[in-house]
């Protein structure tokens, strides 16, 4: 399920207001494989994205860090053939940071790179924060 899920281009995050309204966003995602003592092979229910820490959807996932996920396309809208994954997300910094940032990198390559400076440099010099300092982490649900 998790290899399925990271293989995807994009996939739908969704997170929920505090009344209870889901509000979907695109977001590019990786697997996340760190060898523990149960999954000795690396595997692993984890998956991973970049982002700014003050976005609504981190805001949101503080507040409730239940999130579903959805293969989509670059607008957002669902692939017919995919069904929704449910999981625990959490907001990490620092090294879990760099970690997730460099698998990102790796997947996603020159495109990152072009978003990086599309739209970084303008959402900085709007006061707006920075476009990536944080990662969202989502254990799977089995």
């Amino acid at each position: 399920m998790t290899d399925d899920l990271a293989d995807e281009r994009y996939v739908r995050l969704t997170t929920w207001t505090t009344d209870g309204r889901p509000k979907h966003t695109p977001v590019w995602i990786v697997g996340l494989v760190e060898p523990t003592a149960d999954r000795p092979d690396g595997s692993t229910n984890r998956v991973g994205f970049t982002t700014g820490s003050r976005s609504w959807k981190v805001r949101r996932i503080l507040n409730n860090p239940a999130v579903a996920l959805r293969a989509c396309d670059s607008e957002g809208v669902v692939l017919p053939e995919s069904s929704p994954v449910t999981g625990t997300a959490c907001i990490v910094h620092s090294s879990k940071f760099r970690t997730v940032r460099r698998a990102i990198r790796r997947k996603y390559g020159l495109e990152d790179l072009k978003v990086s400076l599309q739209f970084g440099i303008p959402t900085r010099l709007r006061g707006r924060g920075p476009i990536s300092d944080c990662a969202v982490v989502v254990t799977l649900a089995d």
